[in-house]
C-alpha cells in the first residue's frame, strides 16, 4: 500500500514478547531486517512477565488495539520454551490461548540465553538447559547483563550470518527468521 508521496507503508510484524531482553532480541532482528532493505517494521509489545498464558493474553489484547491490525503480515509471541513446558504441568497452554488470539508462537530454546549461545560461532549445536544457560553465555560474553541487553549490543556481536548459521540447527529460529524472509 503506497502512502502520499509514493512511499511504500512497510509491511507490520506484530511480536509479543515476555520482557525486555526479548525486546532487544526483536529490535536487533529489526536492524538485520533493515541491513537486508527488507520493507518491514517490527512492532514489538513487551508484556509484564508472568507465566506463558499471561504473555500470550497480553499480546492478544494488544493486537486488538492495534491500529494497523487488519494488515498485519504476521502476529507471533517468543516465548521461552522451558516456561512454556512448566506452565503446562500445571494446567496452562499458552498454544490454546495463542490459537484464540490468532497468534503464533515460535519458542526460544530453553530460553533467550540458550538462543545467544548457539549464535556465537561453533556453539550452534549447543544444548543447555534453562537453568544453565546464563552461565553458560557469560563465560562466551563476559560483557551479557540480561537487564540491560539492548539491540545495539546484539548487533556489535552477532550478525544475520549467525542467524543463519545458527538456524541450521534449531528449527524455532529457522521458523522465525523465515517469517522475516532472512
Amino acid at each position: 500500500m503506497a502512502r502520499r508521496g509514493g512511499i511504500q507503508r512497510r509491511q507490520v510484524v506484530f511480536f509479543g514478547v515476555e520482557g525486555k531482553s526479548d525486546r532487544a532480541f526483536v529490535n536487533f532482528l529489526g536492524r538485520v531486517c533493515d541491513d537486508e532493505r527488507l520493507h518491514l517494521h517490527l512492532d514489538v509489545k513487551p508484556g509484564n512477565g508472568g507465566d506463558s498464558v499471561a504473555v500470550v493474553e497480553e499480546a492478544g489484547r494488544r493486537l486488538t488495539k492495534h491500529p494497523e491490525r487488519r494488515s498485519i503480515r504476521e502476529r507471533l509471541v517468543l516465548l521461552d520454551s522451558d516456561r512454556i513446558e512448566t506452565d503446562l504441568m500445571v494446567g496452562r497452554d499458552a498454544r490454546s490461548t495463542a490459537s484464540k488470539w490468532g497468534l503464533e508462537i515460535v519458542l526460544l530454546v530453553p530460553k533467550l540465553e540458550g538462543l545467544l549461545i548457539r549464535l556465537h560461532e561453533g556453539h550452534e549445536r549447543r544444548a543447555v538447559t534453562a537453568r544453565e544457560a546464563e552461565t553458560q553465555l557469560l563465560k562466551l560474553w563476559s560483557g551479557y547483563h540480561k537487564g540491560s541487553l539492548n539491540s545495539h549490543q546484539l548487533k556489535g556481536r552477532f550478525s544475520l550470518a549467525d542467524l543463519r548459521r545458527a538456524a541450521q540447527h534449531d528449527e524455532n529460529l529457522r521458523t522465525l527468521i523465515g517469517k522475516l524472509q532472512l
